[in-house]
Formats: structure tokens, C-alpha cells, sequence
């Protein structure tokens, strides 16, 4: 297959998923938007010019089939097609209803099992994670837990994600998922890991990452903490689509 110059840029797992399913996350590189929202941002929500963004999302492969959400960092689960779109995950087993999350930070999980016949997405931040939006999701797959392979996309990285004490303390169960930051009081919390840890304990050990950091390439990525940082916010949002073919 021959990729177009839009697609090869697209960011694939690097995952044994049968040849039906088709994911992937997307970069700000190519695109219409402008200013703080240079390249591809598919956020309807972040105040970005609508008509730009109708046109970024319409660049996706398979645009038509992609079921957006309407995020509220929570752990509800919908199976496409639904009627209410307010989630941070989805599920499907309709090839005409592809699963998407959009990230600037948050950690995107794609989710496939092992015959190519079941999907999922999950927009996993740090509330989304407390409340064990992953484990909601993996009860809601037809598949059992053992028979599902996982992708961990473009997150920030712990090196980058500094925490107060309080939040820090929600996640201290998790080994190495936190530790101190050189400034007093402060700690650094690893996103990823607590996702791997919580897709384990749902079940899940065939897990893959991309191990690629939001924060530290602002060119290839949106990241809502490095535009805190350089008073750039709002920003733009990526998205990590998973479905079948």
C-alpha cells in the first residue's frame, strides 16, 4: 500500500494487531489551523477557527467513521453507536464506527483483541485514571481481558509532569510512578506507567508504548502544560483512532 504524504506522518502502534484493525494518532505537523493552534488540531472545543478544524478533521483517513466524544474526564464508556457521545472511552465492533480520543498531555489507550473483531479508546489523564476509567472499559469489552493486546500512545513524560503532594499521594501504589522533584514539596508523576499498571491489574498484560513524550517535542505535539508554560494556552488537540476494517 502506498501511503499518501498526509498519512505517512500519522504516528502507527507498533503492535501485532490483526490486518482489520486500523489505528492511529496524529501529530499538529500538516493541517490548516493558525497562531497557538498552528498545524492539525481536531479540538472543537479549545476555541480554534471551527471552519479549520472541520477541515483537519476531515484530512483522517476514513473521517467519516470516526465517532468523536465530548471528553469530561470521568470514567463513562460508550458502545458506538450511542446516543450520548459524553465519555472518555468508547468501544465498538461496527466497522462503520471507529473509536477516537483527543490528547494534549492525557494518555491515549487503544485497545484490540486478538481476532480483529472488537476496538477501544480510552482518554486516560490523571482524573480519568483515579477513577479507573480503564478498568470501566475493559468490563465493557466482549473480549476477555486475557485475549486483548493495548497500546499506550504519546503522553507526557514523568520527567515533565510535575504534581503536588496531594495528587502525587493518589498514585503512590503504583511502583515508580512518582518521585521527588527537586523542588521542595513537588513531585514528578509518570501517566504511562499508571496505565500499564491499571491495564495489568484489568487483565491486560500484552501492552506496547510508544514512549513518546507530548511535552518534550511541541513541534510534533500539542501539550497543555508546555503552552502553561509559555502562556500559550488554549492549545490545540491530537487524536488516537482505533477501528475495523
Amino acid at each position: 500500500m502506498v501511503l499518501t504524504s498526509f498519512e505517512a506522518q500519522l504516528i502507527k502502534p507498533d503492535w501485532p494487531a490483526p490486518s482489520s484493525v486500523v489505528a492511529f494518532t496524529t501529530t499538529r505537523e500538516a493541517g490548516f489551523s493558525q497562531g497557538r493552534y498552528a498545524g492539525l488540531n481536531v479540538g472543537m472545543h479549545v476555541n480554534d477557527d471551527p471552519e479549520a478544524v472541520a477541515a483537519n478533521r476531515a484530512l483522517l483517513p476514513e473521517a467519516q467513521r470516526i465517532a468523536w466524544l465530548e471528553q469530561v474526564h470521568k470514567n463513562r464508556c460508550v458502545r458506538l453507536p450511542a446516543e450520548s457521545r459524553q465519555a472518555d472511552a468508547s468501544t465498538s465492533c461496527n466497522r462503520l464506527w471507529w473509536c477516537a480520543v483527543m490528547t494534549a498531555d492525557c494518555v491515549p489507550v487503544l485497545l484490540c483483541d486478538r481476532q480483529g473483531s472488537e476496538v477501544a479508546a480510552i482518554h486516560a489523564g490523571w482524573q480519568g485514571l483515579e477513577q479507573q476509567v480503564i478498568a470501566r472499559t475493559v468490563t465493557e469489552l466482549r473480549a476477555q481481558p486475557a485475549d486483548v493486546m493495548a497500546w499506550v500512545g504519546p503522553a507526557i513524560c514523568q520527567q515533565h509532569y510535575q504534581v503536588d503532594a496531594n495528587l502525587a499521594a493518589r498514585f503512590e501504589y503504583v511502583d515508580g510512578a512518582v518521585v521527588p522533584d527537586t523542588i521542595a514539596g513537588k513531585f514528578l508523576l509518570d501517566l504511562p506507567a499508571v496505565a500499564q499498571h491499571q491495564l495489568k491489574k484489568a487483565g491486560i498484560n500484552a501492552i506496547y508504548h510508544s514512549r513518546l513524550c507530548t511535552y518534550a517535542d511541541p513541534n510534533r505535539f500539542y501539550s497543555h502544560r508546555f503552552a502553561q508554560h509559555q502562556q500559550a494556552l488554549p492549545t490545540g488537540r491530537m487524536v488516537s483512532v482505533i477501528g475495523l476494517r
